[in-house]
């Protein structure tokens, strides 16, 4: 009686096996290509070396474009920044006192010269009028000399004429003494001008230091923002490749995402099989879990040099194999990654 039930369970158990079999192994209408799902997986990690001070997100998660997912410790990052802003602003107030100094500079000299030629014309034009009764001077004493001579005057007429032109004479000298002072008065405040000069080249001076410290402050601003490690995709989190309190390098992962809505089946086909394959043709995919889905093949190329088998019966030569991979629609989130795919080719209807 035991012996019966032994073989009553050992024969539910292989039929069992069987139906496991039957209801999971793919379809055997035509090529059937064992393959992979598979899909970009991105990288992300830290531009500057530092401990990462938290890691805000685990495996499976979803994140979303510009999502923060790590963070190193920013102190010292945080001095510099701060260490250059203070610089640029110090640059800034220089470059404002100096524009300032300019402009003074510039409104002062236009004063000064506006001064100098305003008096040197009014002394000019007292000359011109000393010189014309300098003239008017001589005719006078000229004449009232030959009347003198000829005693038409008195004494004291000739001496007042005398002294008359005397006097335009002195009033001529000194003017003209005073339109070379004027002159080089101009002169003087024409040659200002190049404290203008000298100031221009103090501000240009002083702009460039301010543009090194704002690109120094700018630099300590991104360095800082190196500090914030951020999605760069909508996806999912596959693998959590360093933890809070870690000290990561640059390039060092951190985290690896994929994007779920760009996944593909790849599978390698024999080259006596690869005419079956276009691009643009689509086929039943199947997985492990029993359910299926249409895949369109948008790539193939060769996908090795290597043999992956040997066909001694003919030829005795290696066959090389081709890469394809199919699109399948991934909307219910059931496929992942590595997961087992079986890719069915029909053999009828080929060309």
């Amino acid at each position: 009686m035991t012996r019966k039930i032994f073989f009553v369970i050992l024969g539910l158990v292989v039929l069992a096996s069987i139906a496991v079999f039957v209801v999971t192994r793919p379809s055997t209408q035509g090529l059937v290509l064992t393959g992979l799902v598979d899909a970009d997986e991105v990288a992300v990690s830290a531009q500057i070396a530092g401990r990462l001070q938290q890691v805000l997100v685990q495996e499976g998660d979803s994140v979303t474009r510009g999502q923060l997912l790590a963070t190193i410790v920013p102190k010292e990052l945080q001095a510099d920044q701060a260490f250059y802003a203070s610089s640029m602003k110090s640059a800034s107030a220089q470059v404002d006192a100096a524009r300032a100094s300019l402009d003074y500079q510039e409104l002062q000299t236009r004063d000064q010269i506006r001064q100098a030629e305003a008096n040197l014309s009014s002394t000019e034009a007292q000359l011109k009028q000393a010189q014309a009764n300098l003239a008017l001077a001589e005719q006078n004493f000229k004449r009232t000399d030959r009347l003198f001579e000829q005693q038409i005057v008195s004494q004291q007429d000739e001496d007042q004429a005398k002294a008359n032109l005397e006097a335009n004479q002195a009033n001529v000298e000194a003017l003209e003494k005073q339109v070379q002072a004027a002159r080089a008065a101009v002169a003087l405040a024409r040659s200002n001008e190049k404290q203008i000069i000298i100031r221009q080249r103090q501000l240009l001076s002083n702009q460039h230091q301010f543009a090194a410290a704002r690109a120094q402050d700018l630099a300590a601003r991104a360095r800082l923002d190196y500090t914030e490690i951020r999605s760069p995709i909508n996806g999912l989190v596959s693998l959590r490749a360093a933890l809070s309190g870690e000290v990561v390098n640059p390039a060092q992962p951190i985290v690896v995402l994929y994007d779920p809505d760009k996944i593909w089946v790849r599978a390698d086909v024999p080259e006596t099989d690869i005419h079956l394959i276009r691009i643009g043709q689509q086929f039943p995919v199947s997985f492990p879990g029993g359910f299926e889905r249409i895949g369109t093949v948008y790539f193939r190329a060769v996908d090795a040099d290597y043999a992956t088998q040997r066909d001694v019966s003919r030829t005795k030569r290696d066959i090389k194999t081709f890469q394809i991979r199919l699109r399948v629609d991934n909307k219910d989130r059931r496929l992942a990654p590595g997961l087992t795919a079986y890719v069915t080719i029909p053999i009828k209807d080929q060309d």
